[in-house]
């Protein structure tokens, strides 16, 4: 079978296609047919050789990208009745360390994926699992989302974002966020009661938030804590930036939030559930073969991607 690996950390022309043997499922385990991989930020990161999986790598190894998969079941190994084979399946890869879904079969256990939603083509079920989990986590178990609050999306037309404001407004809060103002009418189209121009400074003044999302980081987290209500918190998700944040908050006395996503069946069975229903839209914005992986990583490099990208064997 042929996958993309990297042996050396550096920019999008260390992804290099293979061609590999055929991996066999183990206990507990199924394999499947690789219908589309999601693409991620945490993708470009740990190639360039940043944060806690790059760390993990060291120095010698055979790295095949990739944390979101959907495709079908095509191998089962001892103990699983479910899914069965044939079963259309999506979920995350092997999270965090050893990832594998950019590759044209892929073994990960059973019990991380689910049924995929109907409504959405297989290959374009691979962009849920990582930003709807994060969304959801970071919104509702971590930020503790209530009805009536005020959200602010710190990058709500990206891929986690874009789920974000959805999930919030299902939520029945009211939702601002941010995007160039080509993405205005994105943003309303995703629910947004108030899509917020990053490049005016004044939209600083549309505040106050009772939570910030976060998925910025950096000098713009730290910015935005000055945006919370009295009692409100901020939710952080990018981890580089994580501790400043926090310490910032401290100084500052605001509650700072920082998250990692968890791979959780039951959280994505809900995500695809809304899909169904008609209530979580998932934007795709482009989709490459999966030995243009180096292109894709270019174009989720530029920050300026809509919704998600996916790579189709």
């Amino acid at each position: 079978m042929q996958c993309i690996r990297y042996s050396r950390f550096g920019g999008p022309e260390v992804l290099e296609l293979h061609e590999v043997e055929l991996p066999e499922p183990g206990p507990g385990q199924v394999r499947l047919r690789v219908a589309g991989a999601g693409v991620n930020p945490i993708d470009y990161k740990t190639r360039a050789g940043l944060g806690f999986a790059a760390q993990a790598l060291g120095t010698q190894f055979q790295f095949t990208p990739g944390y979101d998969v959907a495709g079908m079941v095509d191998a089962t190994g001892a103990g699983v009745t479910e899914p069965a084979l044939g079963d259309a399946v999506f979920g995350m890869v092997n999270f965090p360390l050893l990832a594998g879904a950019y590759a044209e079969f892929v073994v990960l256990a059973a019990a991380d994926v689910v049924p995929a939603p109907a409504r959405l083509p297989l290959a374009h079920a691979a962009g849920l699992p990582l930003a709807g989990l994060t969304a959801w986590q970071a919104l509702f178990d971590v930020g503790q989302l209530q009805a009536g609050e005020r959200v602010l999306v710190l990058a709500g037309a990206g891929g986690v974002g874009h789920l974000a404001t959805q999930l919030a407004c299902w939520k029945g809060a009211t939702v601002s966020a941010t995007a160039s103002v080509a993405n205005r009418e994105f943003l309303l189209q995703c629910g947004v009661d108030q899509p917020l121009d990053y490049s005016e400074p004044s939209w600083q003044q549309a505040g106050p938030w009772d939570l910030i999302l976060d998925l910025m980081g950096g000098s713009v987290g730290v910015m935005a804590l000055s945006l919370l209500a009295p009692g409100g918190r901020l939710v952080t998700v990018p981890t580089n930036t994580a501790a400043q944040l926090q310490q910032a908050g401290a100084e500052q006395g605001c509650t700072v939030l920082p998250m990692r996503v968890n791979p959780d069946a039951g959280q994505l069975r809900q995500l695809a559930m809304l899909v169904d229903a008609g209530i979580l839209k998932l934007h795709v914005s482009a989709t490459f073969p999966l030995r243009d992986a180096a292109a894709a990583h270019r174009q989720i490099e530029t920050g300026r991607t809509r919704g998600k990208i996916i790579l189709v064997p």
